[in-house]
């Protein structure tokens, strides 16, 4: 926080300590309050010198409860789902345990919180003008909730109805996901809300995939559906919609033959308000390296442009049909050697009149020979953001840190800091927070780093007047130690 500075009075007594400003972006922290203050490097301010980058300081940290096992196990991190309400007063976290929690978004103060479910919620959310949240839950029923401000449940949606149900393993950690979930959820303008419906799971008859897409109003009803009947044998994905079109994610991991009728290994372009498909996108497989094609969260839509990215390092533009006006090679397949490397594009977005895109570490393409070795080099492209005017670079990032997905909110990117395989450095984890607005490069846009004790998940929300909310995890050093904790805290 600083150095405290003391000064004598006339007495020969200390007068009590004061605490140097912090500066922070587009604000100082002084008295115990942030003020809105615009600074340059170099200002003066109660004898402090600005720096060159904004720093960042902890509000508050919510404890999300033990996942000690986890972590020994080496299970997949805990998913965890926060946002902040329209207004920025509140934030509600849903958590691993199956816990909702909602607290000032300044404070940290819980304003009231219940257990949904034994497994975890997968997404939250709010209505528009913050009178209404929701959660939904990876579970074997897999509800969507519907709560008031007071947390009153006012109605709930049962995913398993409309994509089956399952019994979870509890002899296997991954068996959680291998429930009936809400998998991605987008409230509109005018209040309804787009669901995906997802569940894969193993039966006696093999593995069985049931998807299905679902319009609801502000009563919890079902005003239209994709497929319009049944369901679909294939897993939806992370939909995005720009209020008049919707793209989801298109996967499958079922036993049998695919359907001839859907995407797979692409995503499908609906039309918003009859979930009716309007077009899809999906490329042959990139041989000889991969045996399948895969998109995770890198899809969006923007008027008649849409953006899709694949596991395999490919990204498309194309039009609502689906035909395709560019593609990017940012982290196809290269030889290092007689090694393919490859980094894919995990995340993608439009936004700011540009196109922001993440990729991940090197790795070795999943159908090359050995795949789980270690990449003998870096793939050139790997571990940044790259921001695109039409298909031209127009800067990138590339550090230290281990890239964890991000948030965009106006023309702020946050980037998560997130787990390092690479070595044990503990100074690495957190945020990085650029300006989609400014100029020059990528180090010069950003603009501050936001340092946590552990590493951050891959999801992130902030405020218009510069909170962050990160969910914290648990890690283990090389001597089998743990440290850190699992919390969501909230920075500015």
């Amino acid at each position: 926080m600083g150095m405290i500075w003391f000064v004598m009075s006339c007495s020969g007594e200390p007068e009590p300590a004061v605490e140097p400003p912090i500066f922070l972006r587009d604000a100082v922290y002084e008295d115990g309050q942030v003020v809105p203050l615009e600074w340059q490097p170099g200002d003066l301010r109660n004898g402090a010198v600005a720096p060159q980058r904004a720093e960042c300081i902890p509000l508050f940290s919510v404890e999300l409860g033990d996942v000690s096992t986890l972590v020994a196990m080496d299970a997949p991190h805990p998913d965890t789902a926060m946002a902040f309400s329209p207004e920025g007063r509140r934030l509600v976290i849903g958590g691993f345990h199956g816990e909702l929690k909602v607290v000032d978004a300044w404070t940290g103060d819980v304003l009231f919180e219940k257990k949904l479910a034994e497994t975890m919620i997968k997404f939250v959310g709010w209505s528009p003008d913050g009178n209404m949240l929701y959660a939904a839950e990876q579970s074997p029923d897999g509800n969507f909730y519907a709560f008031d401000s007071q947390g009153t449940n006012r109605w709930t949606l049962r995913m398993a109805d409309h994509v089956e149900t399952s019994t979870p393993d509890a002899d296997n950690l991954y068996g959680v996901y291998d429930l009936p979930a809400a998998f991605g959820f987008s409230v509109l303008d005018d209040g309804r809300i787009l669901v995906s419906a997802a569940h894969g799971w193993n039966t006696d008859e093999g593995r069985k995939n049931r998807s299905k897409m679902l319009l609801v109003s502000t009563r919890g009803e079902v005003l239209a559906s994709y497929p319009a009947e049944g369901a679909a044998d294939a897993i939806f994905k992370h939909p995005r919609t720009d209020g008049q079109h919707v793209v989801v994610s298109v996967t499958r991991s079922a036993a049998g033959p695919a359907p001839a009728d859907l995407p797979i290994g692409g995503i499908a372009v609906l039309d918003l308000d009859s979930l009716a498909q309007v077009g899809s996108v999906s490329l042959p497989i990139l041989e000889p390296w991969y045996t399948k094609a895969f998109v995770w969260e890198a899809l969006d839509v923007r008027g008649d442009e849409l953006v899709v990215g694949f596991g395999d390092g490919r990204v498309l533009l194309a039009d609502l049909t689906g035909q395709v006006t560019s593609r990017i090679d940012l982290g196809t397949p290269i030889l290092s050697g007689e090694v393919p490397i490859a980094a894919s594009v995990g995340y993608a977005a439009f936004a700011s009149g540009h196109l922001v895109t993440q990729t991940s570490r090197t790795a070795i393409p999943w159908g090359a020979a050995s795949p789980e070795l270690r990449p003998p080099s870096s793939h050139p492209n790997e571990n940044g953001v790259w921001v695109y005017s039409g298909d031209e670079v127009a800067w990138s990032w590339a550090g230290e840190h281990e890239l964890t997905g991000f948030d965009i909110l106006g023309d702020t990117l946050v980037v998560g800091a997130g787990s390092r395989a690479t070595d044990e450095r503990r100074d690495l984890y957190g945020a990085l927070v650029f300006d989609l607005a400014g100029e020059g490069s990528g180090e010069d846009r950003l603009r501050a780093v936001c340092p946590t004790e552990g590493p951050a998940f891959f999801r992130q929300d902030q405020t218009a007047d510069g909170r962050i909310a990160l969910t914290e995890f648990p890690f283990r050093s090389g001597e089998g130690q743990q440290s850190g904790a699992y919390r969501v805290t909230v920075m500015r």
